[in-house]
């Protein structure tokens, strides 16, 4: 019975480990240097603009992300909404977007929309187009609420109060 542990054996064995370890730590590096994850942004954003439709001015809006990597839902919220339906729109968000290079961007439905006069007047009445840059806690951008021109917004992310962090 011959030795398992010939030179050719091992030298082989040798070059195959090494060249695995060496690739590890090139792509780890490059890794490193070149792929970084957005940062987080999923939270509270109650949303001031001076041009919304008279409707929407009477009760504050809060956009609430959430988020996962580029991907983004998002509910767009209504003051006059009640505590059951706020929980239901949060389980089962109506807008869905990216997060690319600190721009968002979120579209779809807003089911009470319908409520407002000015906008029940389109075709597609609920529809929410948001598109914005974010900086810090701090998103700027435009807001087109179905067919009325896209108006300016800002929104600066509310603090979570640490009960509400808390709950499962």
């Amino acid at each position: 019975m011959s030795s398992h542990f010939s030179i050719k054996s091992l030298s082989f064995y040798g070059i195959a480990i090494t060249s695995v370890v060496v690739l590890f730590k090139i792509v780890t590096a490059y890794g490193n240097a070149n792929l970084k994850a957005n940062p987080p942004i999923d939270g509270s954003y109650p949303i001031s603009s001076e041009n919304l439709p008279d409707c929407l001015k009477s009760e504050p809006l809060v956009l609430n992300i959430l988020q996962s990597g580029v991907y983004l839902n998002g509910t767009l919220l209504s003051g006059n909404t009640n505590n059951k339906q706020t929980k239901s729109e949060l389980k089962n968000p109506s807008l869905s977007g990216k997060f690319t290079n600190q721009e968002i961007t979120l579209a779809g439905k807003v089911p009470w929309l319908s409520n407002c006069q000015e906008l029940a007047k389109s075709e597609n009445h609920n529809l929410v187009e948001i598109k914005g840059m974010i900086q810090g806690d701090t998103i700027a951008g435009k807001i087109s609420l179905s067919a009325t021109p896209a108006v300016e917004f800002t929104a600066i992310k509310a603090i979570q109060k640490e009960e509400e962090t808390n709950e499962h």
